[in-house]
């Protein structure tokens, strides 16, 4: 019972502490609270405190220090492919910045993983990236949840790439999904991902052909980077000519 106490406070502490730092109120170079700060700020015992502790630094948000605390450790250590990470980030992101940004990322890795998975992919694999695909149709039509559908359909493109350092990035794209799908149905005006556009990635990687696949795989997150970074330029002009308008008329 008490191990029970001790790992859920351990993950408040976590998650806490998580979405402090990520949120920029702890910020890097920071010394965060010392062990026995935690304790009292928490209610918790020093096991549970430390453990926690350790976990963050697993993250890479934290550098461990004995007897001084510990410090938080420069964004570029941060481990933003870690699943905690991602989610505490979303949590403090500007919503549709944090969509570019992650689909900047998907650009640089998913056309590649495409092309790969076109001259790699074996029977089992396309089965795989099919009946994610048929899956995100049966979402299209009331049938199923379109965001996992959606993320079954990419991350079976990773699996057939055959390339074990693509699977890690699935994380990213399934909190890419969960967080854009309402910005991208409004902007698009469909209930589930570009159904033509993925159609056209898995015709070119079942048909072997790198190149087109590689090609299907830009133009479909390059069209939906295009519309957000649109409608965020368009944002930040609205909000500008709103905060001019607020300016006393000088020449009245």
């Amino acid at each position: 019972m008490e191990s029970n106490r001790n790992s859920s406070v351990t993950d408040e502490i976590t998650n806490i502490l998580g979405r402090e730092i990520l949120g920029g109120l702890l910020m890097p170079g920071a010394t965060l609270l010392s062990e026995d700060e935690i304790c009292s700020r928490f209610g918790a015992s020093r096991s549970a405190a430390r453990e926690a502790v350790k976990i963050l630094a697993a993250k890479g948000l934290l550098q461990t220090r004995p007897r001084r605390g510990s410090r938080i450790r420069p964004v570029k250590d941060w481990n933003f492919f870690d699943p905690s990470v991602l989610a505490w980030l979303r949590e403090s992101a500007k919503p549709r910045h944090f969509i570019i940004e992650l689909l900047e990322v998907r650009l640089a890795f998913e056309c590649e993983a495409a092309a790969l998975a076109a001259t790699r992919a074996n029977v089992a694999d396309i089965g795989e990236i099919r009946t994610a695909f048929e899956a995100m149709n049966a979402a299209s039509q009331g049938s199923g949840d379109p965001v996992l559908s959606d993320a079954a359909f990419h991350e079976a493109i990773l699996v057939a790439t055959g390339n074990r350092f693509f699977l890690p990035l699935s994380a990213l794209i399934h909190t890419a999904l969960q967080f854009s799908v309402p910005t991208t149905n409004a902007l698009f005006g469909h209930t589930v991902g570009d159904l033509d556009a993925h159609g056209k990635v898995l015709k070119a990687i079942v048909a072997g052909d790198a190149e087109k696949a590689r090609a299907a795989m830009r133009d479909m997150l390059g069209e939906v980077l295009a519309r957000v970074r649109t409608a965020v330029e368009l944002m930040n002009v609205t909000q500008t000519n709103a905060k001019g308008s607020d300016k006393p008329n000088i020449d009245s």
